[in-house]
């Protein structure tokens, strides 16, 4: 164990204190098969959130921090800042924080076709058959294979196994296919609304 420093430290070769130490300065274990002879060795896994960020910035190479540390701004620089960005919390602005007739025809208050949540709320339906065809369980329950498609013998047996497992891999991923969809349409559909109260209350609508 050293000193947790930067990888390589910086371009005078003095550490940076800070960060925790990267892969290559934690400790290394070893250990020996007694029957093949081989040894393996791998290093200590990161202990802190200071250490994960040396192993990445060793491992993907990012760079080293710079000889010296950057200069301060200007007294005037910040003045400039402020000046450009001018900031009041006591003033309310009358914005909308979304378009909401992307989400609601304001005349009639209805949901237009177009709207993002429609949309997806389209998809979900077709998804689960209740417009434009099959669903994908259904899809999925007309492709399952059966003895009167295989045979019998052995080797189609073990084969069907094999299928039969696929299928309710594939039979659980549809299942949590419509679950986020439900989750998202949710999610979306609250924060439609939340943003339609806020746009309310700051216009004074």
């Amino acid at each position: 164990m050293g000193t947790p420093q930067a990888e390589g430290g910086d371009a005078h070769g003095d550490p940076r204190a800070g960060l925790g130490l990267s892969a290559e300065q934690r400790g290394v274990h070893s250990y020996t098969s007694p029957k093949t002879g081989l040894t393996t060795e791998w290093t200590e896994d990161p202990g802190n959130v200071e250490e994960a960020y040396a192993d990445h910035i060793h491992f993907h190479r990012n760079g080293d921090y710079p000889a010296e540390p950057p200069a301060p701004a200007a007294q005037q620089e910040y003045a400039d800042l402020l000046a450009r960005n001018r900031i009041d919390p006591g003033t309310a602005k009358d914005e909308l924080f979304i378009k909401i007739g992307a989400y609601e025809d304001p005349a009639s208050g209805k949901t237009p076709p177009t709207s993002p949540v429609e949309q997806l709320r389209q998809d979900f339906e077709r998804l689960q058959g209740e417009t434009g065809g099959q669903s994908l369980k259904v899809r999925l329950t007309l492709a399952a294979l059966s003895e009167r498609d295989l045979g019998a013998w052995q080797a189609a047996t073990d084969f069907k196994a094999t299928t039969d497992m696929a299928q309710s891999t594939l039979g659980a991923a549809v299942e949590r296919v419509y679950s986020v969809y439900a989750a998202v349409l949710q999610a979306l559909d609250e924060t439609v609304k939340t943003a339609k109260n806020a746009d309310q209350a700051a216009t004074g609508a």
